[in-house]
């Protein structure tokens, strides 16, 4: 929120699967619902014309009457054009970034070209699996790759954490009661899991079946 605040290019968010990056992306677009103009790609593995395409309809662009890409890119243009005049900040919100060819990802870069003579229209914000930071450690990305002002990777819990991660989703679930694993079981979960809070969900679940 921070990075978007302060008009930051591209923002990137890494982390292994179960770790949390599709809840994460939720609550940032639910949180930014008021304020600012979001585009949502929650599967970017598309070639650049279908994701041109896919932003402007989620910035409300009826692209049925674009007969080609250039024409898309001149409707997105003028859209976000009128959104700025309008002081609306536009963010582009993409979930399972590492899925994303890399044709497409070099359009995504083209794509935050747009700007007036005093500020970007596009801000872009990439959920990812590690596998992305892999792609965009390539030398034919290194433009991308110089853009990224903001990025964070999402680590698997501790001992602790795990031990409040459960805690707070039992009372989530309305328990309120004494410490319902015990230490050694709580050892063996952040073990058993590797810390992934999906992997945690599954055992303490099924420890308490």
């Amino acid at each position: 929120l921070v990075a978007l605040k302060e008009r930051e290019g591209f923002i990137k968010i890494t982390g292994e699967v179960g770790t949390g990056k599709t809840l994460l992306c939720r609550l940032l677009l639910k949180d930014l619902r008021d304020r600012v103009s979001t585009a949502y790609i929650p599967n970017p593995n598309l070639p650049p014309e279908a994701l041109y395409e896919a932003v402007a309809e989620e910035l409300g662009v009826d692209v049925s009457k674009c007969a080609n890409t250039h024409q898309v890119l001149k409707a997105l243009n003028r859209r976000l054009i009128k959104l700025a005049m309008e002081r609306r900040s536009v963010v582009l919100v993409i979930d399972e970034a590492q899925a994303m060819p890399e044709p497409t990802i070099e359009a995504l870069r083209l794509l935050t070209n747009l700007e007036t003579e005093s500020r970007k229209l596009l801000q872009v914000v990439l959920f990812g699996q590690p596998e992305l930071d892999v792609m965009l450690g390539k030398e034919s990305l290194r433009q991308l790759r110089q853009r990224i002002t903001f990025q964070y990777r999402l680590s698997a819990l501790d001992r602790q954490s795990v031990s409040q991660y459960l805690r707070h989703r039992l009372a989530q679930a309305g328990y309120n009661g004494g410490e319902l694993f015990a230490p050694a079981a709580l050892k063996l979960i952040t073990r058993s899991s590797g810390g992934i809070p999906r992997l945690v969900n599954v055992l303490a679940h099924k420890a308490m079946l």
